[in-house]
């Protein structure tokens, strides 16, 4: 009788007013966890070793997003999407992940939230999204964020397989927890083009990225190309960083290249080479990664995986073998060669 009263109370609290209006609204989202054992990274720090084994979140979040018709040919166009950490370290990180509102129609969309950044094309030839060995420790390295806040985009309808887009971060936010500085702001934008169409997918994009106007603009230049052939997929990147950190003169250059293959229905294997370049006149600075890795699809929405990475380090430079999207142990000590074996679960919900 009590257990009837608590789910009549329930009811009632959830009542129609609250939810007259969710046709509108899809709930998706990734629950991703896995294991991982590093080695490799033998350096005393004050934090001491990184070797050993641990349980990484992946690239687990919860998303609502929705449209609705406002006349004329427009639609309303909304998402919220946060991390969700499934071992435990902080359940939720409140709007992290791609959020915002926006317009749409037949000349295109226009967003306003947070919006990507070094994700406007570290995924372009990226094998590994959400798992060790991620190209993103790579190519979204050098401080450059995956997102950023209070940024406009506009993104146009494809053309005979081409789109592009335009985003713009007015007085870009400093590092996270401090305020925009009083004088000297700066703005920073991104230019993209792509070409999708059949087999063939290409991609350019073009950052300029500033917190103090009276410094070089850090640029990013990225290029890239893929293959889909059926059976599998290949693809490739060079991304060119220059002025760094807002630097005059310190660039680097970064290549992917990678591929998946399909091993019946249900599998898939993966490989990936990285190469970070040397970064500005610091000697032995660039570094070397190699991910390898098997997926087995459960069902259309549940995954299984193993894969393993291993990054060689040049002794001044400190490239992870994990983190970007996939979380886990911090960056190592320069001069290390981490190396990770992950044993993964994916459900797309």
């Amino acid at each position: 009788m009590n257990k009837k009263i608590i789910a009549l109370a329930v009811a009632a609290a959830f009542s129609a007013p609250a939810f007259a209006d969710t046709a509108n609204v899809t709930i998706y989202g990734q629950a991703h966890l896995a294991y991982d054992q590093y080695s490799g990274d033998n350096a005393t720090t004050a934090a001491g070793t990184q070797n050993g084994g641990n349980i990484a979140p992946g690239a687990s979040r919860l998303g609502f997003k929705g449209s609705e018709d406002i006349g004329n040919g427009l639609k309303a166009v909304f998402q919220y999407e946060t991390a969700i950490r499934l071992d435990g370290n902080t359940a939720l990180n409140g709007a992290e992940r791609d959020t915002f509102i926006g317009v749409a129609g037949d000349f295109g969309t226009v967003l306003a939230g947070r919006l990507p950044l070094a994700n406007q094309y570290a995924n372009d030839a990226n094998f590994f999204g959400g798992k060790i060995g991620d190209a993103g420790n790579f190519t979204g390295a050098n401080g450059v964020a995956s997102r950023i806040n209070n940024a406009v985009a506009y993104a146009s309808p494809k053309f005979n397989g081409f789109s592009g887009l335009v985003a713009f971060v007015p007085n870009t936010p400093q590092a996270a927890g401090l305020a925009q500085a009083a004088a000297n702001k700066a703005s920073s934008y991104t230019l993209r083009g792509d070409y999708a169409e059949g087999a063939i997918k290409a991609g350019v994009s073009y950052q300029s990225l500033a917190t103090n106007s009276t410094l070089s603009s850090a640029t990013i230049l990225a290029v890239s190309g893929g293959y889909d052939f059926g059976a599998g997929k290949v693809a490739a990147q060079l991304v060119r960083n220059s002025d760094i950190g807002q630097a005059a003169g310190i660039n680097q250059n970064i290549i992917v290249l990678g591929g998946s293959f399909k091993l019946g229905d249900n599998g898939l294997i993966s490989a990936q080479f990285t190469k970070a370049g040397q970064k500005g006149t610091t000697v032995n600075s660039g570094a070397t990664g190699i991910t390898a890795g098997y997926d087995y699809s459960l069902s259309k929405r549940s995954t299984v995986y193993v894969a393993y990475a291993l990054v060689k380090n040049d002794a001044a430079a400190a490239f992870s073998a994990t983190g970007y999207a996939h979380g886990g142990v911090a960056v190592p000590t320069a001069g290390e060669d981490p190396s990770v074996f992950s044993v993964g679960v994916i459900h797309n919900f």
